[in-house]
């Protein structure tokens, strides 16, 4: 195959061919999240379709963007485009990159002074942040030991061995 190089061209988003195979979706959080990302900061991240218009990457933000009274179906958009199309299996190679850090990872350590709950709403996850978390084991409150209840527990105890256990 020969090497791929880009080129950025002006398309109409009515003009993109979403992929039915494209296995990425959005939560209804997610969706949330990338409409006021481009209701605040606008279309910066250009999406990316094979010369026939097909959509390599960008299958969240195209139908959102439609949807969105300040862009739609007619709204003019840069792209990028590929010297030639990518096979099924390069577009899957690619996806499977771009969308799993292939292109880097976050150091945590410096992602602390940015704070944990602005991470929360720009769309991290608690188990994504445990390690900046600040956890006080003193925090959690326990209720009460109550004696008077250790009297009702009930006991199944072993035939064999006399061993018991609560029931």
């Amino acid at each position: 195959m020969s090497s791929i190089t880009w080129r950025t061209e002006t398309r109409t988003l009515d003009s993109l061919n979403l992929r039915d195979d494209n296995p990425r979706y959005l939560t209804d959080e997610q969706e949330k999240r990338l409409r006021g990302s481009l209701h605040k900061f606008g279309y910066s991240q250009l999406i990316e379709v094979n010369p026939d218009g097909t959509v390599l990457d960008g299958h969240q933000r195209t139908p959102l963007m439609i949807a969105m009274e300040e862009f739609g179906a007619g709204y003019e958009v840069e792209v990028r485009v590929p010297s030639r199309a990518l096979t099924q299996e390069e577009w899957r190679e690619y996806t499977a990159l771009k969308h799993q850090g292939a292109a880097g990872s976050f150091d945590f350590e410096m992602l602390k002074d940015w704070g944990v709950d602005n991470l929360l709403e720009w769309g991290f996850e608690e188990n994504q942040l445990v390690g900046i978390i600040s956890f006080d084991p003193n925090s959690i409150e326990f209720p009460e030991y109550d004696e008077s209840v250790a009297n009702e527990v009930e006991y199944i105890e072993c035939p064999e061995c006399g061993h018991r256990w609560p029931k």
